[in-house]
């Protein structure tokens, strides 16, 4: 069995009731359209075609994308195989320390030691998924397991003083790629932080009427005719257009920053 789900924001703490300022969903087209894009005419002055919700999807999906990339982290929950090396000298002072590729860590699924280059093997130890201890935002996993375990010639004691011995081989000191761990990374459906949920659907907004604005926005007035006659049209014109742009341009950069600022700072952990 997996770990259980751990909450994703924030990492060290428990909701005691539901929190609609906390929590939100990745945006939909629906909620676009009452937010970030309220108000706005949201058909071609040209054709009169209205834009459709697989028009504004499209460009959710480019902003989920590119948030990913830029904090480097799993807005949709993704399951991953990988492999790190084993190494005792390193990893006796840190209870069996190691960092997956991936996070936020939504649950680890298995953790086995197998000592050949071929995941999906027979391992030589499946280790106690009860002995899995994780930091979903660093991406860290550690094992704690009850005192004088032995798994398989494996000794995982607690001597004093020094700490746990994890992953304490009696013949050999490293094994490359020995650790195959399977995860879940990425947040829940219906938990992913606010900040994070408003900061795609502004992304979203932004690319959107960067892309189509000029069909949505054209000139201030047009005259349009119909049966040999003519009507001046006003319109909010492009004016209007750039306006809305800076606007989201700043509300954009303030979010990003408190995003990187929560979100990246693992990566000055690491380095320290």
């Amino acid at each position: 069995m997996p770990t259980d789900q751990i909450n994703p924001f924030p990492s060290w703490a428990t909701d005691q009731e539901a929190s609609p300022t906390r929590y939100s969903s990745i945006p939909t087209p629906c909620s676009m359209r009452h937010k970030s894009l309220f108000g706005l005419p949201l058909k071609s002055f040209i054709t009169g075609e209205v834009v459709s919700d697989e028009t504004l999807q499209a460009y959710i999906d480019q902003a989920v994308s590119e948030l990913e990339h830029t904090l480097d982290l799993y807005i949709t929950p993704v399951t991953f195989s990988e492999k790190h090396d084993y190494s005792r000298h390193q990893q006796f002072w840190s209870f069996g320390y190691f960092k997956v590729d991936h996070s936020p860590v939504l649950t680890v699924n298995r953790l086995t030691l197998t000592f050949n280059n071929n995941i999906g093997s027979v391992p030589l130890i499946d280790i106690p998924i009860e002995f899995v201890h994780v930091q979903p935002q660093e991406g860290t996993v550690q094992l704690v397991p009850a005192n004088g375990v032995t798994i398989s010639g494996f000794v995982v004691s607690l001597y004093t003083g020094l700490g746990y011995h994890a992953f304490n081989s009696q013949t050999l000191s490293h094994w490359p790629g020995a650790i195959h761990v399977e995860y879940t990374a990425g947040f829940p459906g219906g938990q992913l932080p606010a900040l994070l949920s408003g900061l795609i659907e502004n992304m979203a907004a932004y690319k959107f009427l960067s892309s189509l604005g000029p069909v949505l926005f054209p000139q201030n007035s047009v005259s349009i005719g119909i049966d040999g006659t003519s009507q001046s049209v006003g319109t909010l014109g492009p004016a209007f257009l750039e306006n809305r742009l800076a606007d989201l341009e700043k509300i954009i950069e303030k979010q990003m920053e408190a995003a990187k600022g929560y979100y990246q700072k693992r990566f000055l952990v690491d380095f320290l």
